[in-house]
């Protein structure tokens, strides 16, 4: 009997300890109740820290519940407390879920979970507006993994995966970039720009065959969007791919026949090509759709000049006087008409630059005919504009 009095006693005594440190739990989790969070914060490290609680799954669902606290906490105390709360919070969670054998916890850390995610996006757009885009992408990260939790029923938020390729995009995190903007294509998120900055990716990776590929596939996805027919007909002409350009130009023709790009694009590959003829009526088209748009006015005026400087060499072959002057009036004529383009596009100029050069081709038109009041007209207002 003595024996087995001893062993009741021994029983009673580790029993007693046990309820000492799950009393800690409980005293946390009080803490956390009330409101004291440092209290709370301290109890639940004693309690992790015990033999008697250190895999019981309540110790890390009450840890994460703090830590979650410390994480959505504005006051600068508290937040101190501990690094990483929210990555923590999460971490103690799964532990919790990890050690509940009986699954008692699943309950009340799916009722966490959402929350938890709600505090990821927060503190990653709080990232994101700080420039710690690392930081952001690490944030929507978490977001994104617990939203694989059975809580969620498999819903996919969309945004979010938008947020992390923009974080990763960003931070110049290449390979996240695309990874989180190809999914967010897959999910159909994000429309034209989910293409665009792709594209932007892999032409800063050096892959510009991928970069083609999404603009051909973008077109196809958004047939009417000017800007990835735009951005696909640049990518054409940089790369000197003018019949590749020219069959785009015509796409966007066909679907915008009053749009004054594309009228301007064709006459620029036109010109490009040695095609003059077809460019002034490109040129032409574009000019009446929009009387106030500088690029081919100002292109017209440099066609007629060039024309003009070619009439004058052949002129200047001929030697019986009456025909060479009968040639340097058909030339003079050319220069003529130049005029009013690069009066128009100086008139219509949206920078010095674009003032200049219009003033440059004046006055020496001004000078070739004669107009010698309008040379200095242009002169002194090239000399008002400066260097």
């Amino acid at each position: 009997m003595r024996k087995l009095a001893i062993v009741l006693m021994l029983f009673s005594v580790s029993f007693s300890l046990s309820l000492a440190q799950k009393g800690k739990i409980t005293s946390a989790s009080n803490y956390l109740t009330n409101g004291e969070i440092a209290k709370a914060w301290e109890a639940i490290q004693i309690a992790e820290k015990h033999p008697k609680t250190e895999a019981y799954p309540k110790t890390f669902y009450v840890k994460g519940q703090i830590l979650q606290k410390i994480g959505e906490s504005q006051d600068k105390e508290i937040k101190a407390l501990a690094e990483d709360p929210l990555e923590n919070a999460y971490k103690s969670y799964k532990k919790a879920i990890q050690l509940d054998e009986k699954d008692k916890m699943t309950k009340a850390i799916d009722f966490q979970l959402p929350m938890l995610s709600n505090d990821f996006i927060n503190l990653g757009v709080e990232q994101f507006q700080d420039k710690d885009f690392a930081g952001a992408l690490k944030s929507f990260e978490y977001s994104l993994e617990i939203g694989k939790s059975p809580v969620f029923g498999g819903a996919v938020d969309t945004s979010i995966i938008y947020n992390a390729a923009l974080a990763a995009y960003n931070g110049d995190d290449h390979d996240n970039a695309l990874k989180y903007f190809g999914m967010a294509k897959e999910y159909g998120y994000g429309g034209v720009s989910t293409y665009q900055l792709m594209e932007r990716v892999y032409f800063a990776q050096g892959d510009s065959a991928s970069a083609e590929m999404l603009m051909r596939e973008g077109i196809v996805a958004f047939p009417d969007n000017n800007e990835l027919i735009l951005d696909v007909i640049n990518y054409y002409i940089v790369t000197n791919q003018d019949d590749e350009a020219f069959e785009y130009v015509r796409i966007g023709k066909e679907k915008h026949p009053d749009d004054k790009l594309y009228w301007y694009v064709e006459g620029m590959l036109y010109d490009k090509t040695g095609q003059e003829d077809e460019a002034v009526v490109s040129y032409t088209k574009s000019i009446e759709l929009d009387p106030t748009y500088y690029n081919p006015q100002y292109n017209m005026g440099v066609i007629m000049f060039n024309r003009g400087v070619k009439l004058v060499d052949e002129a200047n072959k001929i030697t019986d006087n009456t025909e060479y002057a009968k040639a340097k009036k058909i030339a003079d004529d050319a220069f003529t008409e130049a005029v009013p383009y690069f009066e128009k596009a100086l008139e219509i100029a949206n920078n010095n630059q674009e003032k200049r050069e219009s003033m440059e081709n004046l006055k020496v038109l001004y000078y070739r005919l004669k107009l010698m009041d309008k040379r200095e007209e242009i002169v002194k207002q090239m000399d008002e504009l400066g260097s």
